[in-house]
């Protein structure tokens, strides 16, 4: 077996760092992304990545946050159907890299998580809602997408798994539950 050349120091930027962390991610899982192993990833020696990313922290942070620029602004049409397909876009990018919602749960403050949160608030708010209330909603969807990703991710082997497909019908009809909520709740003003 050929052992892979390594790469001097300095040959390696920035993209290519995320895209390795990106691909070893998914094919470990969060959990066991190791310094080491993305070092072993890019075929670089591991100082050479600590001039990139300096410590497995700052490495997951890294992984949020390209993980989340992956999601898309919805550009068309009403409110909640926007908001609908952002939380179906936002469930599948995160379903890709096995964990990351566990990261998401304690650290996802990053520009593009910011970005998506301030989108997801402004599209409830065109709802009608109160401030209080967008805030509320806001805490609720975003507690049901990384809740259902965590769970999925963690079924056990002895549970039946639902099709692809079934999964997200399923997550779909408890965004159209949040929604139908929200709607209540502005009626109710």
């Amino acid at each position: 077996m050929n052992t892979p050349t390594r790469r001097a120091y300095g040959e390696l930027d920035r993209d290519e760092v995320v895209a390795a962390l990106q691909n070893l991610a998914r094919r470990v899982g969060v959990q066991k992304v190791t310094m080491r192993g993305l070092a072993a990833e890019l075929g670089a020696a591991a100082p050479s990545v600590y001039y990139h990313v300096p410590g497995k922290q700052a490495a997951l942070d890294l992984l949020a946050e390209s993980v989340l620029a992956g999601i898309t602004e919805p550009t068309a049409g009403p409110w909640d159907r926007r908001l609908v397909e952002m939380y179906c876009e936002s469930r599948e990018v995160l379903l890709d890299v096995p964990g990351i919602a566990g990261i998401l749960q304690t650290n996802g403050d990053g520009e593009c998580a910011r970005r998506l949160d301030r989108l997801s608030r402004e599209l409830i708010a065109h709802s009608g809602l109160g401030e209080a209330k967008v805030n509320a909603a806001h805490a609720v969807l975003y507690t049901y997408l990384l809740g259902s990703v965590s769970l999925e991710e963690a079924r056990p082997l002895s549970v039946p798994a639902p099709t692809k497909r079934q999964a997200a019908t399923r997550y779909r009809a408890g965004l159209a539950v949040i929604i139908a909520g929200i709607k209540a709740s502005v009626e109710e003003r």
